[in-house]
């Protein structure tokens, strides 16, 4: 070569180096074609096919080493390989992909679902668990209506069970989720998880032969040498059994007789299997771990059939083999059905034959929702988020719009264990908890009141926070319910906790925290249905009136009771217990309580003398009179004269001057102003609580001449009217303040205000009208009020420096400094809480009259 050509090439060398690095390049990219062409790139099917076979050839290398843990194993690897290809193929197709089809054709989840069951390697299920919520949680498609994915997932929910405590019960209460809330994602598979599945064994031997070839075709276990062992043929065992359901052969089941359904039915199922056994007891304890676990998982595993079915199809030719094989996925699918469906049934029939267990659940006559049955075993759980994830998942079955799967949740176990559970923690409360520390306590059933459960506010406050917590969650449960089920709930709560256990508790020494506990509870409810359950156990489900010292609603005479025991502390609980039912504005409380002994309006004496007549509920009967007289259709009353009456300034003139003017603190004492705008405000929310009660908006005497004679006068003014237990007890309160302790008057204070706050127009007239003519002997708020002020202005005057104790008196109270309390005190503290009475009486008075012109 000449120096001037290598030197020619040498610079062209350094001029062009680029042109190197793109020919190898170039080289690259065809030897990359050549080989797509020789060997194309894997499609997503492929891929998704091998892993599956390699995960399948781990079961080939441990066939006797199962102790093996997964996570140390490719298993995990392979199943995340397998998800992410499912997931990838859903973005990029628009319909239903190949690997989809793939493993639902193949019923690889059933697989899947036997590996969990048998727990082979330890930890498998899982992994399995995990890899199922996962693709059912992600994928866009409703796959829960399939059968090759239903079935298994059923499978495992039958193994899902919090009883006894499961080490990976995080992960299970993770997949019953799943499962729930697919099923309210998707209402139209709400069918599919009604009724528990009896999965059954297919009488057509071609439909047989179909699904053993295919699953032997997704096995993917290549061919071995025959060993001597076959651990599949091992004797099953109870304990092998009790691996699946572990409650299926407890200690007192175990004493059953051979002869009882349960061991005919596994008899008849594995009755090949044992005959089988006797014929490899020696190799079989050469070749099984020492450890239980490990032999179950050996014995269930469905892999070892097909090594050793793969094993004598080399040794023993094809069709002998393929016999062979066949008999051995049929014994697999035997134990797989049994232990999985066919157990969990069997399991209520031996409760439900046995006399002899105390177990009074009758679960397939019950129950016929396994994914329910699963979630209630989780309630009892030692971690508290288990337990919450668990009420959320019956939560969200609950709520499922589907009126027979509300009917089946309504029938199942799930009404008395949430009661026995309320029960359990109402009886777990300490005695020694302090009444007023009750109110105090704000707990949801989230996971939202840490303070209450981990922190000391009070000895006893977590037993008192975990009870209101399970309260908080059956008032949501109710709410959130469909109604059928809602209704059953409360009934049973109603029924099984405030009927057979506070009713009773209330006369026992404990009463007051009793109290308060209930208080609270009709406090904290939220829920219509609940609400109404609890007023019937309050005041009685009879709606007529009760007859004087006649008592038909024995929770209502026991609370009587108990406003006029020597106890303050009881008297101001159950005071407190009638505001909070006062407050819920409930009609069926108000109408038993007060409204139906008012509704008559027979207190009203129209035989007085008319320049007796001053109220304005005369002139309202005469409008009525006169409107119906003269047919005036056009005529509409759009508000009520009755809580507007022409007389007003009059009616709050007898509030402000009922107390004389030098026992009077106040010096403000005729200037209401400052009450108007909380009343305002109180005011309008009682009009629209009460807006749907269909209360009539006049008070009018009732015309029955059209259907009798008229009663004689006499009978108007005979005394025979009843105002009821409740208002007789606040009126006997009310005339007795000047000898009651601050506390109880300052109660019977707020009940009066929140019964006048009521835009009913009898009980308006009735506790806000001085100028109503009353029959003879009817007691009034207002002729209480009368003899307290009577009471007060004949002994205050008897105590010296009294203008000076009284204005002490007014200061101490307003700065809620209240001292040791002494019987001068208690007459001091009357008038303070006379004299606001009144004013309040007044203020409440100018507020409806402002909202009805």
């Amino acid at each position: 070569m000449s120096r001037e050509y290598a030197d020619e090439n040498k610079g062209c060398a350094r001029v062009y180096p680029c042109e190197r690095v793109n020919m190898i390049s170039g080289i690259q990219i065809a030897l990359k074609n050549a080989i797509d062409v020789i060997a194309p790139p894997a499609t997503p099917l492929q891929d998704f096919t091998y892993h599956w076979k390699q995960l399948m050839n781990f079961y080939v290398s441990h066939l006797t080493d199962c102790k093996v843990p997964v996570q140390s194993t490719s298993i995990p690897r392979h199943l995340d390989v397998l998800l992410d290809i499912l997931l990838q193929e859903e973005k990029e197709e628009n319909e239903p992909g190949p690997c989809l089809e793939y493993l639902l054709q193949h019923k690889l989840l059933d697989l899947l679902a036997t590996l969990a069951s048998a727990e082979t390697p330890p930890g498998m299920r899982t992994v399995c668990l995990a890899f199922l919520r996962k693709f059912l949680g992600r994928s866009i498609y409703p796959l829960l209506h399939h059968t090759s994915i239903y079935a298994p997932i059923q499978r495992l929910v039958a193994l899902c069970n919090g009883n006894p405590p499961s080490p990976i019960e995080a992960e299970e209460i993770q997949f019953l989720l799943t499962i729930c809330y697919l099923a309210c994602k998707y209402p139209h598979l709400t069918n599919i998880i009604d009724d528990t599945p009896v999965v059954q064994t297919a009488n057509n031997p071609s439909k047989k032969d179909n699904e053993r070839t295919e699953i032997q075709r997704v096995t993917y276990v290549p061919t071995r040498k025959r060993i001597n062992s076959n651990p599949l043929f091992e004797p099953l065992d109870t304990q092998a059994i009790t691996l699946i359901n572990p409650n299926l052969f407890d200690k007192e089941r175990r004493k059953l007789p051979r002869s009882n359904h349960v061991f005919k039915t596994m008899a008849s199922d594995l009755g090949h299997l044992s005959r089988r056994s006797n014929e490899s007891v020696s190799s079989r304890e050469e070749s099984v771990s020492s450890s239980p676990l490990a032999q179950k998982s050996v014995c269930d595993s469905p892999l070892l059939n097909m090594k050793s079915s793969e094993q004598w199809e080399e040794k023993d030719g094809g069709d002998s083999s393929r016999n062979k094989i066949d008999e051995h996925l049929q014994n697999l699918r035997d134990l797989r059905l049994d232990t999985d469906c066919n157990a969990y049934e069997d399991a209520g029939y031996v409760a439900s034959d046995n006399q002899s267990l105390k177990s009074p659940k009758k679960i397939p006559e019950k129950s016929k929702c396994l994914l329910l049955d699963a979630l209630l075993s989780y309630l009892n759980s030692a971690d508290n988020t288990v337990r919450i994830r668990a009420c959320e998942g019956i939560m969200a079955l609950a709520s499922l719009k589907d009126p027979s799967f509300a009917q089946t949740v309504a029938k199942s176990e799930l009404p008395s264990i949430v009661s026995t559970r309320l029960e359990n923690l109402f009886n777990a409360i300490p005695a020694h908890v302090d009444h007023l520390d009750i109110y105090n306590v704000d707990v949801t059933w989230g996971l939202d009141s840490p303070l209450w459960t981990q922190e000391k506010k009070f000895p006893g406050c977590r037993q008192v926070a975990a009870f209101f917590m399970w309260y908080d969650y059956c008032d949501r449960l109710i709410r959130e319910a469909q109604i059928e089920f809602a209704e059953t709930l409360a009934r049973t709560i109603r029924v099984m906790f405030f009927e057979r256990i506070v009713t009773p508790a209330l006369a026992d020494h404990h009463v007051v925290l009793i109290t308060a506990l209930v208080a609270k509870c009709l406090k904290v409810t939220t829920s219509s249905i609940l609400c109404t359950e609890v007023s019937y156990w309050l005041v009685g489900q009879d709606r007529d009136p009760e007859i004087p010292n006649v008592w038909t609603s024995p929770v209502l005479h026991r609370l009587m009771e108990n406003c006029f025991t020597d106890s303050n502390d009881l008297t101001v609980e159950t005071l407190k217990l009638f505001e909070e039912a006062i407050d819920k504005r409930n009609e069926h409380i108000l109408h038993c309580l007060i409204l139906i002994y008012l509704s008559t309006r027979a207190y009203y004496d129209n035989t007085a003398a008319d320049s007796a007549i001053t109220s304005w509920s005369d002139e309202e009967d005469e409008r009525e009179k006169d409107k119906k007289g003269t047919l005036d259709l056009s005529y509409e009353q759009n508000y009520s004269r009755t809580l507007a009456p022409s007389n007003i300034h009059r009616v709050i003139n007898c509030f402000l001057s009922l107390l004389p003017r030098y026992l009077q603190t106040d010096p403000d004492v005729n200037n209401c102003e400052k009450y108007m705008p909380a009343w305002e405000q109180q005011y309008t929310s009682a009009l629209s609580d009460c807006a749907l009660m269909a209360w009539p908006l006049e008070a009018v005497m009732v015309d029955d001449s059209a259907s009798s004679d008229s009663r004689p006068e006499a009978d108007h003014c005979s005394g025979r009217f009843y105002m009821g237990p409740f208002l007789s007890m606040l009126f006997d309160k009310i005339s007795n303040m000047p000898r009651q302790t601050y506390e109880i008057n300052l109660e019977v204070m707020g009940l009066i205000l929140r019964l006048a706050l009521l835009p009913h127009p009898y009980l308006h007239e009735f506790l806000l009208n001085p100028l109503l003519p009353l029959i003879p002997g009817t007691k009034s708020l207002f002729l209480c009020l009368q003899k307290v002020v009577k009471q007060l202005v004949s002994e205050i005057p008897k105590t010296p420096e009294n203008k000076i104790m009284l204005a002490e008196t007014r200061q101490r109270l307003l700065s809620n400094c209240l001292q040791e309390e002494e019987k001068e005190n208690i007459l001091y503290e009357s008038v303070v809480v006379t004299e606001e009475l009144c004013k309040e009486l007044a203020g409440i008075a100018y507020v409806k009259y402002h909202h009805s012109v």
